[in-house]
């Protein structure tokens, strides 16, 4: 079974069993509905099958997420204790195979993430590990370490209907310093899904980070993602406090932009995948080489039109997203 999925200019071919592809739309809903002309194409083929250990060429490269890394070039192998992910650079091609249904779908989903997330890099879109959301049109991004609230938060934000959603782990900013969105299913701990209705919720066992519960985007509906580019974003730093209630300060230009510059540029807690971005082929080196300098532009051009601030979160989730929903719309004009 095959499905397309369009992420900007961006297509990605799906080819796997119809289980896998009915996950896949599920969790990539927002974008299995867009139609538009495709500037750059990605191929991505997931089989239920045991590997095929034999193809697998190349010295050993590095360990990465359990999986041990061959290929120095531009076509790559990562071998895990059960599962085969293969990607061929010259063709933008990746394929999957293992017997284990739930291996399969994880890294499936984490390679159409990976390739999708390289090629818009080449278009000029890079990831930013935050909670992006906007408030009556107002962009906020909100940056925190993995297991610090964005989904939390972004929970709390989105029981407004005046708010809609970027992203809910990795926003994209151009070279303009412009906000779009890169919506995809979210993921929950348990204790965060008690009072959603069953329809928009999935169980998943992830090999690395354990079970998770996934949240559907329709949940908040589709026509809740902010489709219009952001400009003038308010950027908040965020960092859990045990303060009764939550506060906000602004933070120095310098500091601002050093945490800007690396984390756009370094594509710090952004699921890329080591294996496939880092190819010492000239071709790779090249392509890492302009992807440093444009994602660097992207960082100083959004640091340029935003404004930075350290959020002080409380440990009261409701009053988190109130506080900050009235900042926004006092200082985000």
């Amino acid at each position: 079974m095959i499905v397309d999925l369009y992420f900007g200019s961006c297509r990605v071919t799906v080819d796997a069993g119809s289980g896998l592809i009915a996950k896949l739309r599920r969790d990539f809903s927002w974008f299995s509905t867009q139609r538009v002309p495709s500037q750059r194409r990605v191929g991505v083929t997931a089989v239920l099958q045991p590997p095929d250990w034999s193809e697998v060429r190349g010295w050993y490269f590095f360990t990465h997420f359990n999986g041990r890394v061959y290929g120095w070039g531009d076509r790559r192998w990562v071998r895990y204790s059960d599962s085969l992910v293969a990607y061929d650079a010259a063709a933008n091609h990746g394929r999957v195979a293992s017997l284990d249904d739930e291996r399969l779908y994880h890294y499936t989903y984490y390679l159409i993430i990976a390739l999708v997330g390289m090629e818009l890099d080449a278009l000029g879109f890079h990831r930013f590990h935050a909670l992006g959301v906007a408030v009556e049109g107002r962009t906020a991004l909100f940056s925190m370490p993995i297991t610090g609230g964005k989904t939390t938060l972004g929970l709390a934000l989105m029981k407004d209907p005046a708010v809609e959603l970027y992203s809910e782990d990795t926003p994209l900013i151009d070279r303009r310093g412009f906000v779009h969105p890169f919506a995809v299913r979210l993921s929950l701990r348990e204790g965060h899904a008690a009072t959603i209705p069953v329809q928009f919720l999935r169980k998943k066992n992830d090999p690395v980070s354990g079970r998770k519960i996934l949240l559907d985007l329709e949940y908040h509906g589709l026509d809740r993602i902010a489709e219009a580019p952001g400009a003038n974003a308010l950027v908040f730093w965020s960092v859990k406090s045990r303060k009764p209630r939550p506060s906000v300060r602004a933070l120095p230009s310098w500091r601002s932009l050093a945490l800007l510059l690396y984390q756009i540029v370094v594509g710090k807690d952004c699921p890329q995948r080591a294996e496939v971005i880092l190819r010492l082929s000239p071709g790779g080196i090249r392509m890492i080489a302009a992807l440093l300098h444009s994602r660097a532009l992207a960082g100083w051009a959004l640091w340029r039109s935003s404004r930075s601030y350290r959020f002080y979160m409380s440990p009261d989730i409701a009053a988190n997203a109130e506080f900050i929903k009235q900042f926004i719309r006092a200082h985000g004009a």
